[in-house]
């Protein structure tokens, strides 16, 4: 075959993804819209990183996150729902080249009928200096002090990595990210009221004591580093929203089904049963993941080997007003031509 487009490959993904009668189940009807909607997303010099977000409980749905590290000047979205972010790719292309570890793009609510203006998602990393001119270029400047305030307030152990805003939601929050270092993690685990005393730190009062035991739970069930979440408002104050994103650490497809049976993914998929935040759509999570090379030809001529790869990547475990909310599946999918055996040594 020839090297497929970017968004045909993700199609061949999606497919798999639902076949077998999993995306009714998983996905349900916004999965008719997903290749339409998405397709004019999938830009860019490599494969964009693409996440798809699927609940574990209650109607099914699918959304999704598609994420640039390598862009070329003037790489513009043919979407209405990109309507106003040429300066932002435009900015991008401009940095990602001195910065290979930043990363921009957007989130995409398919789940609704008519796909609204796009989320937008930018992870500086320790990059802080491009927080502000990435605000500046977005016509969100004063989203910059939020989160640069908010990572002055972070205690040690508590970086913060990425933010995401919801443009055309007047008052909405921005959704700011980091990485809770292994150590701060297993401390937390060990003790939640270690939790308590980074919340009122930071400014963070919709917890209680149950809650904190939830949340030492989850992180106890996945040790290591973990992404927590806050939702900043425009006056500074943290919302009554605190999540986790528990990786399951999954290196290859052949090992899914035994993580789901009795590895990380078991433990966090148990604490969202006795919680009666999943039900049994779990069964079909694991069945998602697909790996395939096939032999292709490259743009020179030549004939590599092209991999498709669909993976559970993590579940987010998300407390708002001290509440576990339903659970959410995260899927990575990814397709591109293989490195040759001592390519790049």
């Amino acid at each position: 075959m020839r090297e497929p487009s970017f968004s045909d490959a993700l199609q061949v993904l999606l497919l798999q993804a639902a076949d077998e009668g999993r995306g009714d189940v998983l996905f349900g009807e916004s999965f008719s819209r997903l290749a339409n909607e998405v397709g004019p997303f999938m830009i860019g010099e490599e494969f964009p990183s693409v996440y798809l977000e699927c609940p574990l409980i209650g109607d099914p749905f699918i959304d999704v996150t598609v994420l640039y590290s390598r862009l070329k000047p003037d790489t513009h979205v043919e979407h209405p729902a990109a309507s106003g972010t040429e300066a932002m790719l435009d900015w991008f292309a401009g940095v990602c080249a001195d910065h290979t570890d930043v990363c921009c793009g957007y989130e995409l609510d398919v789940k609704e009928p008519k796909l609204p203006a796009a989320a937008i998602h930018f992870q500086p990393r320790a990059k802080t200096q491009l927080v502000r001119p990435f605000c500046e270029v977005v016509g969100e400047a004063a989203r910059a002090d939020l989160y640069l305030d908010l990572a002055e307030r972070m205690p040690e152990g508590w970086p913060l990595s990425f933010f995401g805003m919801f443009r055309g939601r007047p008052g909405s929050p921005l959704r700011v990210c980091g990485y809770m270092g292994e150590d701060e993690s297993d401390a937390c685990a060990a003790d939640p009221r270690r939790l308590a005393q980074v919340f009122d730190e930071v400014g963070f009062s919709a917890y209680d004591d149950a809650m904190l035991a939830e949340v030492g739970a989850f992180l106890a069930a996945v040790p290591g580093a973990v992404d927590f979440q806050f939702d900043v408002y425009p006056d500074g104050s943290l919302g009554d929203t605190f999540a986790i994103d528990a990786q399951f650490k999954i290196e290859q497809p052949d090992e899914v089904l035994k993580n789901f049976q009795d590895g990380r993914a078991a433990r966090i998929m148990r604490l969202f049963e006795e919680a009666g935040a999943a039900d049994d759509r779990l069964k079909l999570v694991p069945e998602v993941a697909f790996a395939r090379a096939l032999p292709a030809e490259q743009e020179d001529g030549s004939v590599g080997r092209y991999a498709f790869t669909i993976m559970p990547q993590w579940a987010k475990a998300r407390w708002r007003g001290c509440e576990l909310q339903p659970g959410k599946m995260y899927y990575y999918a990814n397709a591109g031509f293989l490195k040759k055996e001592g390519a790049g040594d």
